[in-house]
């Protein structure tokens, strides 16, 4: 069976860059297999606005389609095996960014709506999406504390990761963004302080979180 698989749909997300498009098994699943196609976007926007010496892992965000081969009826507890293998996949992605110390610190469940992809007829490059159809399904969300340093400051970071079955298929979405200066070279400190907004970066987050297709 070929590994073609459509990419997730992400609504537009203005000031952000594309840095991979990916197809990969991430994990086997006892008899069964997982295939993913995986949209990974970093803000190019934010680099603009800091330091050059700070330039490093900032805010990025992620989506992948997982399809379960052969295809297997959703359960919970292929739910949960899901969750458990994408969480362990998140915090290896975050470790690979340069974040430490990563923590889970609480979880949730969050109403969301998927199929249609952008806002309205846009898709995450700008072309019209076509498909319409949306459904609603019940994500589970967690979130991550963790530290990241960038030259020689260290910051605070929020990182998500949400799990939605749909339609025997899943989608994971996700990201990270630094939340707050912890210390470091005052000038540096001061430049990144500038450009760090919490709420709006988890805003932004749950938004695509709430519409990815």
């Amino acid at each position: 069976m070929s590994d073609a698989l459509a990419p997730p749909t992400l609504p537009p997300l203005d000031g952000w860059v594309r840095v991979s498009d990916a197809t990969d098994r991430p994990f086997e699943l006892g008899p069964v297999s997982v295939v993913a196609r995986t949209v990974v976007y970093e803000d190019a926007a934010i680099r603009e606005r800091v330091p050059a010496t700070a330039d490093g892992p900032w805010r990025f965000l992620f989506a992948s389609r997982l399809e379960i081969r052969p295809h297997t009826p959703p359960s919970k507890a292929l739910t949960k095996l899901v969750g458990k293998r994408a969480s362990a996949g998140f915090r290896s992605r975050l470790e690979a960014r340069g974040f430490s110390d990563v923590r889970r610190v609480e979880s949730r469940t969050l109403r969301v709506r998927v199929g249609g992809g952008g806002d309205e007829t846009d898709s995450a490059d700008g072309e019209p999406d076509s498909s319409g159809a949306e459904t609603e399904a019940e994500a589970d969300v967690v979130r991550y504390a963790a530290t990241v340093e960038l030259a020689g400051v260290e910051l605070a970071a929020d990182a998500y990761l949400a799990v939605t079955p749909v339609d025997g298929e899943f989608l994971l979405t996700g990201g990270a963004y630094p939340r707050e200066v912890r210390g470091g070279d005052a000038e540096t400190a001061a430049g990144l302080r500038e450009a760090i907004d919490p709420e709006r970066f988890r805003e932004e987050l749950f938004r695509v979180i709430r519409r990815v297709g």
